[in-house]
């Protein structure tokens, strides 16, 4: 009789623009003694995957436990899977890209370990049929997708210990189910736990028992390091898989599938694991979704209907999210520029190079984590999306590059639906910045790139209603841990600091920068802090006309009508926004001229605000501040300030945002902040700060009102931090 197959892979991954002690904290935790305790049970076969980002890093920085990798991989204790090379979600990028992705990884692992990979990981086991043909075309002969693909596919929980084949216009990859049970029982409850699901398979012609999961579970997880390592889990756990040599073996994916064919062909949906299709559901459909999962607990026969409840798909994170469909759109936009550049042959070894490197940041700026949230997930995580953009916008002045040795540095305009929600924006871009103007969201710029030092000023986060949100109002702390074990993190509910209830505010409006407001003169900065400012919505947030456009200097007039109620009486308004930018040497110069206009005197005195929105990362590091006055404040300052000029400085990004406004208003600042979940807890993350320059409007100045702000952005010298 032959033995029963338990097939473990173990993954890997960290984020493009994570700080390094957050990797090397994760090294000690996880990955190091992880593999320092498999390699004293050379019996123990497994498969592993680290993304390309992370073993990079763990070349450069602990080269002992590459070369121990190398060691394990000799002595064919372990396989090393492929996929994506900076972890991508493979349906949100071009086929080209995916290609380019996945090729990179393979000879990266066939350059360090000696061998193509034969698997490829599907990030976030995202998967959609049409990724067959690519991934075969990359070379991957199989992947691992979560046992809720297939069992959504129609097949029933006993048909789920083997593998299947699938295929896409005739290229064909094998798929192979990870199983739920194993997920969860590992390493979170007794290793006898896990030995009783694979004693399921004893007696059974075919039993393969698969399973891939991530290694950060094996000591990154709260609680999980004194259980796995200090109380011997995994030590215990391998013993087991030891003394039970007789009827189980350990196996690589790939050696299973050279010794067993497919059982079937299968077309699988579009799908992740469960917990990802609950986060990518719209907030209030996530609620209901959750309540359906929570009833069905109670049913009879409950588990029969939740196998066909799906939940959401992963691209509707890029509707729910706005700022994330921005990035991806930003990111496909440089991906056929790219390709167009490629298409065009430049000769010469300078221009391959450029093409390479371009490419290179291409690809780093399509890691997954900035453009999606959830307990994982990095779109809340400022410097996760800072070090995405930030290679964007490399391959953008690379690019820039090629088109100006034709055409020169000058303007340039593209009108279009950008983004793909059915209202065009203005693209303008230029060697030194580029900017994305979107009249039809009251005439704002939602991107401010400046490209010498690879920065997106706005870089911001709408505060918006999220389905935990409840958990952080009803004050939870922690939920009692198993006793086997800790909670997966999919289960506990903390909080890094009390009272985060109190923070939770949402947004009227995206966070972009030149938002027009009019409201009553007498609210102050707290009104403004509070979202209470009682603002003409239309003008906010109405869409704009763009009623003139010139390139060659950098011009844009949009123009909004709009009506002020008066002590009950309906007052038109006419606003005109004039925006100018150009770039004088290394500086990038902008200003907003505002004119507003009345047909009649209003007897309730009024305010003009125009808001402007920048995020330097650190609300609170002494290198990054305000000044005005010869004061400085953090980052994190909310309050009002009384002069002409504001200037906001980051000596560790090296920019300096000089502003000047005419005739002089009061600056309102407030930071941005928003109340997000994370593995480790609820937590309150900065992103950016708003602020608003502020004008009191008195008759008779409706007749000629005119007011301007005016942005200079350099790039700091040496030992010029404050002036």
């Amino acid at each position: 009789m032959s033995k029963v197959s338990f097939a473990l892979l173990v993954h890997a991954h960290q984020p493009v623009g994570n700080f390094d002690h957050v990797i090397e904290e994760a090294y000690k935790r996880s990955y190091s003694p992880f593999v320092q305790v498999l390699a004293e049970h050379p019996k123990i076969r497994v498969s592993l995957h680290y993304s390309g980002i992370l073993l990079e890093w763990l070349e450069r920085h602990h080269p002992e436990y590459f070369k121990l990798l190398a060691r394990l991989v000799e002595r064919g204790q372990v396989e090393m899977v492929g996929g994506g090379h900076y972890e991508p979600i493979l349906p949100m990028i071009p086929d080209r890209d995916k290609l380019a992705q996945i090729r990179k990884m393979a000879h990266y692992l066939r350059e360090h370990f000696g061998e193509t990979p034969r698997g490829g990981w599907v990030a976030e086991r995202v998967w959609e049929p049409s990724l067959a043909k690519p991934l075969a075309e990359a070379g991957v002969e199989y992947a691992l997708l979560d046992d809720t693909h297939f069992l959504a596919a129609g097949l029933d929980p006993s048909e789920l210990h083997t593998t299947y084949i699938t295929e896409e216009a005739g290229f064909s990859v094998r798929l192979v189910p990870s199983l739920k049970i194993l997920r969860y029982t590992i390493p979170f409850q007794d290793p006898e736990a896990t030995l009783r699901e694979l004693r399921e398979g004893i007696g059974k012609e075919e039993a393969l028992f698969a399973m891939g999961d991530d290694c950060e579970k094996f000591g990154v997880w709260p609680g999980t390091y004194d259980h796995v390592y200090t109380n011997g889990w995994l030590e215990r756990f391998l013993n087991l898989l030891e003394e039970n040599a007789a009827w189980l073996e350990t196996t690589t994916l790939a050696d299973y599938l050279a010794a067993h064919p497919p059982r079937g062909r299968i077309y699988l949906p579009n799908a992740s694991y469960p917990e990802m299709m609950e986060w990518a559901l719209p907030t209030s459909a996530a609620g209901e979704f959750k309540a359906c999962l929570d009833e069905s607990q109670h049913m009879p026969n409950g588990e029969r209907f939740r196998r066909f409840l799906r939940g959401g798909l992963w691209r509707t994170f890029l509707v729910k999210y706005p700022e994330s469909n921005q990035l991806q759109k930003l990111m496909l936009s440089l991906s056929e520029t790219l390709e167009a550049a490629r298409l065009a042959n430049p000769q010469g070894r300078e221009a391959a190079r450029l093409l390479a490197e371009a490419e290179e940041h291409l690809l780093a700026g399509q890691c997954n984590d900035p453009y999606w949230h959830g307990i994982f997930g990095g779109l809340y995580a400022p410097h996760l999306r800072s070090a995405v953009i930030g290679h964007l916008i490399q391959a953008e002045t690379i690019l820039d590059r090629l088109e100006d040795s034709k055409k020169g540095a000058s303007i340039r305009l593209e009108t279009e639906d950008f983004d793909v929600d059915g209202k065009e924006e203005i693209l303008v871009g230029h060697p030194e910045f580029g900017m994305i103007l979107r009249p039809a969201d009251g005439g704002t710029v939602s991107s401010l790139r400046f490209k010498p030092l690879g920065v997106e000023l706005v870089n911001s986060l709408t505060r918006r209603p999220e389905a935990y949100h409840e958990l952080v109002q009803q004050k939870v702390m922690t939920h009692d841990a198993p006793k086997e074990g800790p909670a997966s993190i999919h289960d506990r509910v903390m909080t890094k600091e009390k009272n985060l209830g109190e923070l939770l505010r949402y947004d009227h409006y995206l966070r972009h920068a030149f938002r027009t407001y009019i409201f009553p003169a007498f609210k102050t900065w707290q009104d403004f802090d509070y979202l209470r400012l009682d603002e003409n919505r239309d003008l906010a947030g109405g869409s704009w006309t763009l009623t003139a456009a010139k390139a060659r200097y950098g011009t844009f007039e949009l123009r909004r009508d709009a009506t002020w109620s008066c002590n009950g009486r309906p007052l038109p308004l006419r606003a005109i926004k004039t925006l100018k930018t150009h770039a004088a040497g290394k500086s990038w110069k902008l200003e907003c001229q505002t004119s507003l206009a009345a047909d009649r005197t209003c007897p309730a005195s009024l305010a003009l605000g125009v808001e402007l929105v920048f995020n330097l990362l650190a609300p609170d590091a002494p290198d990054r501040y305000f000044l005005a006055n010869n004061i400085r404040r953090p980052l994190e300052f909310r309050g009002e300030i009384e002069n002409s000029n504001l200037v906001i400085v980051d000596e560790w990004q090296r920019i300096k945002i000089a502003l000047q406004a005419r005739p002089q208003p009061s600056w309102w600042i407030v930071p941005v902040e928003t109340i997000s979940q994370s593995e480790s807890g609820f937590e309150r993350v900065y992103q950016g700060s708003a602020i608003l320059v502020v004008w009191k409007i008195d008759d008779p100045a409706w007749r000629d009102l005119q007011c301007v702000v005016s942005l200079e952005i350099n790039q700091l010298g040496s030992g010029n931090g404050t002036t």
